[in-house]
């Protein structure tokens, strides 16, 4: 007796096609994907990395040119500045402003300045 290969075939689908499994299978938790995990967002990516870039490099210049301004003062007073609105408008146009919560900290013993986190106010109690 010959069997039919088509048979075999429908015989193998359909028995393939029965579950006896009650429990649906569970599909894993997808995590949120990080920067640069997803190809389609790419662009977005890209485009994020360059504002942020921008951003470090103006902030980079802004502290050369407060820098420079301070060597400039030195050279010329022979002194170090007591406060950097000393500075303005000989040496640097204006101060540069510090990024968003932090301030500039200026030490006039050795001419140095760093920005300071803005210690957020306490909260009143009732």
């Amino acid at each position: 007796m010959q069997v039919h290969p088509l048979l075999i075939v429908a015989l193998a689908v359909a028995l393939s096609a029965c579950n006896n499994d009650p429990k649906p299978k569970a599909e894993p938790k997808q995590e949120p994907q990080k920067l640069g995990e997803n190809p389609i967002a790419a662009p977005l990516d890209y485009i994020a990395a360059i504002g942020k870039a921008r951003k470090a490099t103006l902030a980079r210049l802004d502290q050369a040119k407060l820098i420079d301004a301070i060597q400039k003062f030195e050279a010329s007073e022979g002194r170090a500045p007591k406060d950097l609105n000393e500075l303005v408008p000989n040496f640097i146009t204006a101060i540069p402003p510090a990024p968003a919560g932090m301030k500039l900290e200026y030490q006039p013993a050795d001419a140095s300045f760093m920005l300071v986190p803005i210690a957020p106010a306490p909260a009143e109690k009732k």
